[in-house]
């Protein structure tokens, strides 16, 4: 993962064929042709994952405007969620993490359709580095679909099996997009991802997170 420096990173990526498949789809009904992507990546629904509409999606973290530019210029309008444990789950997971990097845990997964290709990702693990310059939460934004932002917050926890001695570790929560959302929505669902996480880890310091529109001012709406 990569350590955040606070600016803009630019990050080349090559799109495999699987990639352009997942961006060339345009609708919910015709990407029922489209193939899979890097099955790697994709964590596959249950049986009986549906559609759902996007404002749905991830457990309410989008919004409208969010689930607007998720639709533009021809995104669909459903997805398909995998399921993934209730936060509740996976803050018990983090605390019986190791002091050492942890697994990334699975906060949303969203896809075209059932065993479809990955449109969106939200991942948190313990890592052994803190946000710079002292501050408690570091928002950091790349180009990219596989690496679309990430979120520094430093979490320190008293007693469980998962603390380190001093509590010097911190959550970093990243993201993978291809819906091509804006930097700013992408700081809206990280920090709303990690609010619902923290708050249910007793940090011994809460988190002082940042408005996102300070760390990721939204697009223009002339050039959109």
């Amino acid at each position: 993962m990569m350590k955040p420096t606070g600016e803009i990173v630019p990050c080349e990526f090559r799109l495999t064929p699987g990639r352009l498949a997942a961006l060339a789809c345009t609708s919910v009904i015709v990407l029922t042709g489209c193939g899979s992507g890097d099955d790697s990546e994709t964590r596959k629904p249950t049986a009986n994952a549906g559609l759902i509409p996007v404002t749905q999606a991830c457990d309410g973290l989008f919004d409208e405007a969010i689930a607007k530019e998720a639709r533009k210029p021809n995104g669909p309008s459903k997805v398909y969620p995998v399921k993934t444990d209730p936060t509740s789950h996976t803050a018990k997971a983090l605390r019986e993490e190791p002091a050492r990097r942890g697994a990334p845990e699975h906060l949303c997964t969203l896809t075209d359709k059932a065993d479809g290709a990955e449109l969106l990702a939200i991942t948190v693990a313990w890592v052994p580095h803190s946000p710079p310059s002292a501050r408690s939460v570091h928002y950091t934004t790349t180009t990219g679909p596989q690496n679309a932002g990430s979120l520094l917050v430093t979490c320190g926890t008293d007693g469980g099996s998962g603390t380190e001695s001093g509590g010097g570790r911190s959550l970093e929560f990243n993201m993978r997009d291809y819906f091509t959302l804006s930097d700013h929505s992408h700081a809206k669902l990280l920090i709303a991802s990690a609010k619902k996480v923290t708050s249910q880890l007793n940090c011994r310091e809460d988190p002082e997170y940042p408005n996102p529109k300070d760390v990721a001012p939204p697009p223009d709406p002339r050039l959109r």
